[in-house]
């Protein structure tokens, strides 16, 4: 076997190279992502959804959650309709949470604060530990309203002309967010991403247009401009809606003006997805810092049980270099 001669005082140079270039590879590494509806463990709304009590189905929520595709574990995963509730074998946000091990979570309920021990509904945010950091002074949750800083406010839904106060149709609305800054060896290195996870009213098509301007408006005036945006949730609007063409960068027409978006998103499917798998109403959407390498639809039953009236979606996002 040929040796290899290297000059002592090169070892240190060579050295520093490598590590260089293991960190470089570590930082790159791409970052996973799944939406999921899971449906609230509300008996009435499981039986008309012709889905299995939450007991049943949660193994198998807490089994796509858990996957390792390739030995790497989701990065960021949204939830939506996960409730919170008075009966603790029911409260789903506390199940997830428990079961989630080496994940942190944030939440708030649609209600408001005070009400993590009745029946309310949030969309959670799960991070791995392992990997991001979250920035605490830049985290938290909006109200979809004309108030969003007012938690469980609710100024989108028809006003009922008897009484003159709102009907709340489709419910209290929220978007719960972070910037979360990559780790690795316990120090940052420089990598960041923000997280928007949200679900937009099912019955009032103008509370989702207006969830959409407020949503593209929260993210125009981030606090940290250089850090990409993954947006996730049941935006319960297909490609066709002026929502989908709002967050895709489309300028759309609403009550007799023109909304021209501050910028567009992409939308993990229309870009690496397989066309026969489509997503109908939940997506995962990113800026031009996260390019979408794979998407998928999720299927999974156990003897004959779904784990929610939705498929959960999942997407691979690679690092993009910005153009100088």
């Amino acid at each position: 076997m040929k040796k290899i001669h290297i000059i002592p005082a090169l070892l240190p140079i060579l050295l520093a190279l490598a590590l260089a270039s293991a960190t470089t590879a570590a930082a790159a590494a791409p970052v996973r992502v799944l939406t999921f509806n899971i449906l609230a463990s509300q008996p009435s709304w499981e039986k008309g959804a012709k889905c299995e009590p939450w007991a049943r189905r949660m193994p198998i929520v807490l089994e796509i959650m858990r996957d390792q595709a390739g030995g790497a574990p989701f990065d960021f995963i949204g939830t939506q309709e996960t409730s919170t509730h008075s009966k603790p074998e029911l409260h789903q946000v506390r199940h997830l949470a428990a079961g989630l091990s080496g994940y942190g979570s944030l939440y708030a309920t649609v209600d408001g604060p005070g009400n993590e021990d009745k029946f309310s509904l949030t969309n959670m945010i799960f991070w791995r530990t392992s990997r991001w950091e979250i920035d605490p002074e830049d985290s938290g949750t909006f109200w979809l309203s004309d108030t969003p800083e007012i938690p469980g406010s609710n100024t989108w839904s028809p006003i009922d002309e008897k009484t003159g106060k709102s009907t709340n149709k489709g419910g209290k609305r929220n978007v719960t967010y972070g910037l979360f800054h990559e780790i690795a060896g316990g120090k940052r290195t420089g990598k960041k991403v923000y997280f928007y996870n949200t679900h937009l009213n099912v019955h009032v098509p103008d509370a989702r247009a207006k969830s959409a301007f407020l949503i593209m408006e929260r993210i125009r005036k981030r606090r940290d401009q250089s850090a990409p945006i993954i947006l996730t949730g049941d935006f319960n609007s297909r490609r066709d809606s002026i929502i989908y063409k709002y967050l895709t960068g489309i300028p759309v027409d609403f009550e007799n003006e023109t909304h021209t978006p501050p910028l567009a998103l992409t939308e993990a499917f229309a870009a690496a997805g397989p066309q026969n798998q489509l997503p109908n109403i939940d997506f995962i959407f990113s800026t031009d810092g996260l390019k979408p390498r794979t998407a998928a639809r999720i299927t999974i039953r156990r003897d004959g049980v779904r784990p929610s009236d939705h498929s959960p979606i999942e997407a691979t996002l690679e690092w993009k270099q910005r153009k100088e």
